[in-house]
C-alpha cells in the first residue's frame, strides 16, 4: 500500500495529536515491547515527547507504524476497516482522519474521481454565455409586492 509507506503530512499528525486516547494507547503498546522501541516509549509520558518520537520513528520503524495503524483502526474506526469509508457515517471527517483511513485501509479518499471515455478526452466543460438563460429585466409587480413590510395595517 503506497500511502502507508509515505510519511504522514502535518495535518495527519495534528489530528493524531488531538486524539489523547489514541496516542496514549500507542505509547502504552509500544512501551510494552521489548528492545529499543519499548525502552524509548517507556521513557516518555507527555504528548510533547510522544508525538515527535512517533513522527521520527514512523517512516523507519515497522513496529511503530504497525502499532499506530492498529490503534487508529481500533480506536478511531472501531475496528470497522473492512467497509468503505462512506459507510462509517462520518458527516464531515477531518482530512487528517481521512489520510489515516487511506494509510490503514488503502482506500483512496481525497483523489478526485477520474473521468472516463469521451469526457476524459474532451476535458472539463466550461459554461458559455450562449448557454445562460435570458433573465427578465423587469420583474412583475406580483414578484415584488407582499414582501416584508409591504402590508399596511
Amino acid at each position: 500500500m503506497e500511502t502507508a509507506s509515505r510519511t504522514p503530512p502535518a495535518y495527519a499528525w495534528d489530528w493524531v495529536a488531538r486524539q489523547r486516547l489514541l496516542w496514549r494507547e500507542v505509547r502504552s503498546r509500544l512501551a510494552g515491547q521489548s528492545g529499543g522501541v519499548g525502552a524509548r516509549y517507556a521513557s516518555v509520558q507527555d504528548r510533547v515527547e510522544i508525538l515527535p518520537l512517533l513522527r521520527a520513528d514512523y517512516p523507519t520503524e515497522p513496529a511503530v507504524r504497525d502499532t499506530l495503524h492498529a490503534v487508529i483502526a481500533e480506536v478511531a474506526f472501531v475496528g470497522r476497516t473492512e467497509v468503505p469509508f462512506a459507510q462509517l457515517g462520518f458527516r464531515s471527517a477531518p482530512r487528517g482522519l481521512r489520510w489515516w483511513w487511506t494509510a490503514v485501509t488503502g482506500e483512496e479518499l481525497d483523489r478526485p474521481p477520474r473521468a472516463s471515455g469521451e469526457a476524459a478526452r474532451r476535458g472539463p466543460r466550461q459554461l458559455t454565455l450562449d448557454e445562460v438563460s435570458e433573465v427578465d429585466p423587469q420583474p412583475a409587480l406580483d414578484d415584488v409586492a407582499e414582501g416584508y413590510g409591504d402590508h399596511v395595517h
